[in-house]
């Protein structure tokens, strides 16, 4: 059984689907902002898909009125140390609409009790949209 495939082992037999959340409502224009996502002691996860959704005061949206947020990201998982990418990435560039995600290449493993560091940029002319990113996947339960 390959070691760098914790998931894959024989001691983790229970998973349950589950979704982490960041959600940046007061980002200004120009501005910036972290978020931290707090992996539970429960569980690892396996990160999956990415989608966002945004939107300005909650105003209805249609496919010609969405919501694109000119907005950077940049993701770091404390567990490990890594950056997951060179630089910070546009959100469509990485996160899917919610019923079309992206579908990461490669499942993400996140140790319990890590973090998810996320650092918003905006490089918004006028107004920043309330920007959810939702990080889908799976907790894996250990059998002990």
């Amino acid at each position: 059984m390959p070691q760098n495939r914790p998931w894959e082992n024989v001691e983790y037999r229970r998973r349950d689907f589950y979704t982490y959340e960041s959600q940046v409502i007061d980002l200004a224009v120009g501005g910036s902002a972290n978020d931290v996502i707090n992996i539970e002691a429960d569980s690892d996860f396996i990160l999956q898909k990415l989608t966002y959704q945004a939107d300005l005061a909650g105003a209805a949206q249609d496919n010609q009125t969405r919501v694109i947020p000119n907005v950077l990201v940049q993701l770091i998982d404390t567990g490990s140390g890594r950056q997951l990418m060179q630089n910070p990435v546009p959100i469509p560039n990485i996160f899917g609409l919610g019923a079309i995600p992206f579908i990461l290449p490669n499942p993400r493993l996140f140790m319990r009790n890590s973090t998810i560091q996320i650092a918003y940029t905006s490089f918004e002319a006028a107004s920043v949209p309330t920007i959810r990113l939702s990080f889908i996947g799976y907790k894996v339960y250990g059998t002990a």
